[in-house]
């Protein structure tokens, strides 16, 4: 398998994934439990970040759909804001030019920087977008709903970060691979 099919089966994977978590999250939010809205597909495209640089941005592109079927009743430019927040959290992506991408899983605490770069972007817009539907912010429903997901996100990250090969630079991380490959004579492979 070539880099270029491994790297697009992992990101149908990984997009999969994020379409799974935010769809049961929805569902579960019509529920009675209506404050306690989960969405954990911003550590499965953090994941994929880090896996894949900006080739992941097509899952910000499939969520962003997804949110817009899934919200169609929410009024125009609220909407747009909101989906505005969806994209945002590609702004995490700063810290690739700061710190190597393998780097990121060995600090708990850039670990935690990065998550909170993406998700304070996504919270601040998505209160805005609430202040564009309604004209006020309601900061309590919003912090409450919101902090299960930080909570979540954020385990799910310092837990995937233990993973030996889950949050590498793929591309070079599967060059390697193929370069001892090639040593030991196991693997005859042009890219």
């Amino acid at each position: 398998m070539t880099i270029k099919k491994f790297m697009t089966f992992d990101l149908l994977v990984l997009t999969l994934l994020a379409v799974l978590v935010d769809v049961i999250g929805y569902f579960a939010s019509l529920s009675d439990l209506v404050f306690l809205y989960v969405s954990l597909s911003i550590p499965v495209i953090l994941i994929a970040y880090i896996r894949w640089g900006y080739k992941a941005l097509v899952i910000n592109l499939v969520i962003i759909i997804l949110h817009l079927i899934l919200y169609r009743g929410i009024q125009v430019l609220p909407m747009i804001v909101y989906l505005i927040s969806l994209a945002s959290i590609s702004v995490s992506m700063i810290w690739f030019k700061l710190v190597k991408k393998n780097c990121i899983k060995d600090e708990v605490l850039l670990i935690t920087l990065y998550f909170l770069t993406a998700y304070t972007t996504l919270f601040l817009l998505q209160a805005f977008a609430q202040y564009l539907e309604g004209g006020e912010i309601q900061w309590i429903t919003l912090l409450i709903r919101h902090s299960v997901n930080i909570i979540l996100g954020w385990v799910i990250l310092v837990i995937a970060s233990k993973q030996q090969d889950l949050m590498v630079d793929m591309h070079s991380y599967l060059l390697k691979q193929i370069e001892e490959r090639k040593k030991e004579g196991k693997y005859d492979y042009d890219k």
